[in-house]
């Protein structure tokens, strides 16, 4: 039994990790830039108001349909963030891919005109810059600070004896990086938690 005004080591020890490293800065500024050449360099989104338009859409799309599935496998199906990052990768390009080619068909182009001229003409490579633009993007988002803020939710959550007088459960945590935290034993976490059964609908704080 841990009582109220005392903390665990191991605890504070994770707090402290939630620092930024030198390799984390260095990989949210590469981000950054992937964000701006293949969202704006490279496709040249920023010419005209077209450009614009086409850039908005194909960004704005992946980026919402990466977050979504980053928060459906990390909250909802709770699975490790490796293979969160293998399913939104995969599926948001796949989608984007799919869209085009979809768009292609409609115009009547195929086989009507050869595969170079329906990438010219269509700007396949323009698009598929601009999706990974928007990929890129969210995944910046999820290192900086969703990925951070969900964990250390979760440690909170955990902490939910705080009152005068009562006492925290000593459980002892499943801290390994790239995971959720969980309860070891049972393999659940405490009741109350957005990441338990029950709390998985509540909102977070």
């Amino acid at each position: 039994m841990i009582w109220h005004g005392f903390r665990p080591r191991h605890m504070n020890s994770v707090i402290m990790k939630n620092e930024y490293s030198v390799k984390d800065k260095l990989i949210l500024v590469l981000l950054a830039s992937g964000v701006c050449c293949f969202g704006v360099i490279f496709p040249d989104s920023l010419s005209d108001h077209y450009k614009l338009v086409h850039f908005s859409a194909h960004f704005g799309m992946s980026f919402l349909l990466a977050i979504s599935f980053y928060l459906i496998c990390t909250v909802k199906m709770r699975i490790s963030k490796a293979f969160s990052y293998t399913v939104l990768i995969t599926a948001t390009l796949f989608i984007g891919v799919f869209y085009k080619y979809w768009e292609i068909a409609t115009l009547g182009m195929i086989g009507s005109y050869s595969f170079q001229s329906i990438m010219d003409r269509t700007g396949v490579m323009t698009s598929m810059s601009q999706n990974i633009s928007g990929l890129m993007a969210a995944i910046l988002l999820i290192e900086g600070l969703l990925h951070r803020n969900l964990f250390m939710s979760a440690i909170r959550s955990a902490d939910i004896y705080t009152g005068p007088g009562s006492f925290q459960s000593p459980h002892i945590m499943n801290r390994q990086p790239g995971n959720m935290p969980g309860l070891i034993p049972g393999g659940s976490l405490p009741a109350g938690s957005p990441f338990s059964p029950e709390g998985s609908e509540n909102k977070f704080h």
